[in-house]
């Protein structure tokens, strides 16, 4: 059985194997405007990780690959444009394979395939040489962009410094290409919020440039302070990325704030922030600058015709989802403010200025660059008809919208934004599991099974409402999808889903995640790597009742009816975590599964400190149900204990585990100190510390929900 992701559109399976070959023997011809010598290099690429089986030496008797130009005879396809861009044909048989493309990218998605008979046939148990199923498929895409928002600097300088992918040099970046495009993803949308992850002459203060950062030191037990620079800022490999993705027909936009985290610019210039209500209590003042001010506004602009020249194909401009005040200054007041029915009507006119203004500036570098927005996401989530068909009247036809609604709002609202902007500019909803994930300080969140009470959280995003949100989209036959990669390590089934289900498939949802293992690490492995991830239960440290500062991600309290479930998992500890090992030392001796087993380290990782957040949330428990104040003093002490272990096993991994406050609002991602503030608190009333810290600058934008459910 055939079981290659994407699932192909058209599959007839020919029932017998192939001869054995250990070596390909490309016989190539120019494709499109791919010249053939070029085409020979595209079928090393793809064949990344098989660095050696494409050979010229027939003493090898290798297996011949025959690359032709043409439409391999194939009838019938659902969208013959889409087919003859990004489609292809793929024959196997006794004598060999044949692909036939018309284009670089169906070049690219044919190779792909192929490959992936191999690499299914070595994860089934292959040793070295192979034999591949007979077949025909016809494939193309059910929508031209497939797309995945991975983080290169994430709130760089705003209320972090860094993880995971963001700390990535070419070499690991190039490795994540390769996975994006055996998942047929064509389209990466880099997120790049706080200091700029590259040199920016006109402003410097701005890059992500010998930032100070305390870095956890084992040896010695304790912090040192080191300077940090993002490593693309140190080794300008950009330029080698953009070309390696460009040569696989993939495009690499920038995400970044439309006015909002625009480089360090509002932190080294606190003056340019927009001025909040007179009065208020808005903690994120920082955000956003002020749009009456030329000089940010000629920044800004700057900014974006900097991205341009360093040859991204186009922009994600996210306007900042703070919409309950606006610039207060006298010039924006008169300017917007006092024309404007509410703060965030005034935010809207002020941002569509800029918005204009930016699309003129960046055309003027690259014409053919692609502007688009994630926008109006403020309540009332239910938008009005006419409101929106305005809306969407008022933008150039040439911008896009990388967010349409699906969550939190019945089916019919996305049906309303298709209607209003047209299915050709909607290219993304809001497939965010994986950047929820992100904010929990490094805990491991993908399925249902991984929380407590699902049904009660208000935020509901796990990989199965991602999946049934690309469904839909590809029903409504939109230019797009984008789901959200903010972490890679332990997190990696979210690439799986983004490329299937974007290319266009339907299938069951358990039947794909066991294709995944299968295909991805063998049957056997496959089921085991799969039962791991679906039975860690992952309690966010916020979650106890005694925390009592807003955490919007997953904040549902746990109560003492949660205890038998907490039980459980305790008692399943030890064995879970035993396999994790298990899986990773497999991992580690199959030469081409090696690079797999860094996403274990983090698991096992993640679920040590599962076990410790289990005796925390027992302890505050416990000190909830306790009317003896000496024992609840006791109860505080043992939670403090727990929240030190916790704090221990993370910063055996993560060096971003302190507060960040340049902004003048400490953040964290972290939850350990601000649970010994608000102990310090319970403790000592008469002398609070009231400087909160903040789990992640992001929540205080989605605190918006917090709003709509109060």
């Amino acid at each position: 059985m055939i079981r290659t992701l994407p699932e192909p559109k058209q599959l007839t399976e020919g029932g017998t194997l192939t001869r054995s070959f250990t070596h390909l023997r490309a016989e190539v011809e120019a494709i499109g405007d791919v010249p053939a010598e070029e085409v020979r290099e595209l079928a090393a690429l793809r064949f990344w990780n098989f660095p050696a089986i494409l050979t010229d030496d027939t003493g090898a008797d290798p297996f011949p690959l025959r690359i032709r130009e043409g439409d391999g005879g194939a009838a019938d396809v659902e969208k013959p444009d889409l087919f003859a861009e990004q489609g292809y044909v793929l024959e196997v048989d006794a004598a060999g394979a044949t692909l036939h493309a018309r284009a670089r990218d169906g070049l690219v998605n044919g190779l792909t395939t192929l490959k992936q008979l191999i690499s299914e046939q070595e994860a089934a148990g292959g040793t070295g040489a192979f034999r591949i199923p007979t077949c025909r498929i016809v494939d193309h895409p059910s929508i031209p962009v497939r797309a995945v928002a991975p983080t290169f600097s994430w709130y760089a300088g705003y209320g972090r410094i860094g993880f995971d992918m963001q700390l990535w040099g070419f070499d690991e970046w190039e490795q994540f290409l390769h996975q994006c495009v055996d998942q047929k993803v064509n389209q990466l949308n880099m997120v790049m919020y706080g200091y700029w992850p590259f040199e920016f002459p006109e402003y410097p203060e701005t890059t992500f440039s010998n930032i100070p950062v305390q870095v956890w030191n084992q040896e010695n037990g304790r912090f040192i302070d080191v300077a940090y620079s993002h490593p693309n800022v140190v080794d300008n490999y950009l330029p080698r990325f953009l070309e390696l993705a460009h040569r696989m027909g993939v495009k690499v936009l920038a995400y970044v704030g439309l006015n909002s985290y625009n480089g360090g610019w509002s932190i080294a210039h606190p003056e340019k922030r927009m001025v909040p209500p007179e009065g208020s209590d808005f903690l994120n003042d920082f955000d956003s600058v002020c749009l009456s001010d030329e000089e940010s506004v000629d920044y800004i602009l700057a900014s974006m015709r900097r991205i341009a020249e360093l040859g991204f194909d186009g922009y994600t401009l996210e306007e900042s989802e703070e919409g309950f005040w606006f610039c207060n200054c006298e010039r924006c007041t008169e300017r917007w403010g006092r024309h404007a029915s509410s703060p965030g009507e005034a935010k809207h006119q002020a941002n569509t200025e800029l918005l204009m203004r930016i699309r003129e500036e960046v055309r003027a570098v690259n014409p053919e660059v692609i502007i688009g927005i994630r926008a109006y996401r403020q309540p009332p989530l239910e938008k009005d008809p006419a409101w929106l068909q305005a809306t969407a009247d008022a933008l150039p036809d040439d911008v896009v919208l990388f967010w349409a609604p699906a969550l939190y709002v019945p089916p019919t609202e996305f049906e309303k934004w298709v209607a209003a902007f047209g299915k050709e500019r909607i290219w993304g909803r809001d497939s965010e599991s994986n950047s929820i994930t992100s904010t929990m300080g490094r805990l491991y969140r993908t399925f249902e099974s991984n929380m407590v009470r699902y049904d009660d959280e208000p935020n509901v995003q796990v990989i199965e409402r991602d999946i049934e949100q690309h469904i839909s989209s590809v029903e409504a036959d939109v230019h797009g999808i984008n789901g959200y990669i903010f972490e890679w390590f332990g997190l990696f089934l979210h690439l799986f889903a983004h490329g299937n289900y974007g290319w266009g498939s339907r299938m069951d949802q358990d039947e794909f995640f066991e294709r995944v293992g299968a295909t991805t690490f063998g049957d056997e492995l496959g089921a085991r790597v799969l039962r791991v991830m679906r039975s860690i239960l992952t309690i966010h440290e916020s979650q106890i009742p005694l925390y009592t500062t807003p955490f919007p991600f997953q904040s549902n309290k746990m109560t003492d009816a949660d205890i038998p479930r907490i039980g459980q998992a305790i008692a399943d500890h030890d064995a879970l975590l035993a396999e994790i090992r298990a899986i990773r030392d497999e991992l580690d001796a199959h030469p081409r599964f090696r690079f797999w087993s860094k996403h274990f380290d983090r698991l096992e990782n993640a679920e040590r400190r599962n076990r410790v957040i289990y005796d925390l949330v027992l302890a505050a428990l416990a000190y909830e149900r306790e009317s003896d104040p000496a024992r609840k003093d006791a109860l505080l002490d043992e939670v403090l204990h727990h929240n030190e272990r916790d704090f221990a096993i993370a910063k055996e991994m993560f060096f971003d585990v302190n507060p960040v406050g340049w902004t003048g609002v400490r953040s964290c991602m972290m939850p350990y100190h601000e649970m010994k503030r608000l102990i310090h608190n319970i403790r000592h009333p008469q002398s609070p510390d009231d400087d909160i810290i903040c789990s992640g600058i992001e929540a205080l934008g989605w605190l918006w929900l917090a709003e709509k459910e109060s």
